[in-house]
């Protein structure tokens, strides 16, 4: 019975991990061709490890090659990158101006993070109305935090 089982599980886990790696696959060829999208989608699944391990030196080089093509989510994500010194080292500066770079296509994450990023002076002075305009932004265009709210008669965050 176990043997059974076993082989059923394998019938499953193998075509998918065959058609994963056709769909990198073939990501890396359009990619290369210039296709923004799927340089963001390999340079995504290199960043959080997708079907893939975790490679931020790839990671860079396709979110690098998307954002030369101005893609909000790979701005994003580069920001992310400096940020937290996920495979680069921490530059809130660098940061910012990916996050600012995304902002400016209407990412609403890219908003947020901004906002957070005036309320907690990483990078940037301390201004919490600043912070205050740039995640009610965030939170206009649909982005949802269970971590902060806004104050609008104060025209500041709560941070919970």
């Amino acid at each position: 019975m176990n043997k059974i089982l076993i082989m059923l599980t394998m019938l499953l886990i193998i075509p998918a991990f065959l058609s994963a790696q056709d769909s990198i696959k073939s990501d890396e060829e359009l990619a290369l061709l210039g296709n923004s999208g799927a340089a963001f989608r390999l340079g995504a699944r290199y960043l959080n490890g997708d079907g893939v391990a975790i490679d931020y030196e790839k990671a860079k080089y396709y979110l690098e090659m998307a954002a030369e093509q101005n893609h909000a989510h790979a701005l994003y994500d580069l920001g992310y990158m400096y940020l937290y010194g996920e495979g680069v080292e921490q530059n809130y500066l660098m940061a910012f101006d990916y996050f600012e770079r995304s902002s400016d296509f209407d990412f609403a994450p890219a908003f947020y993070i901004i906002g957070i990023m005036f309320y907690d002076g990483a990078g940037v002075k301390k201004n919490n109305k600043k912070a205050y305009e740039y995640c009610k932004k965030a939170f206009e265009k649909g982005y949802k935090s269970t971590a902060v709210d806004l104050d609008h008669d104060n025209k500041t965050l709560i941070v919970k």
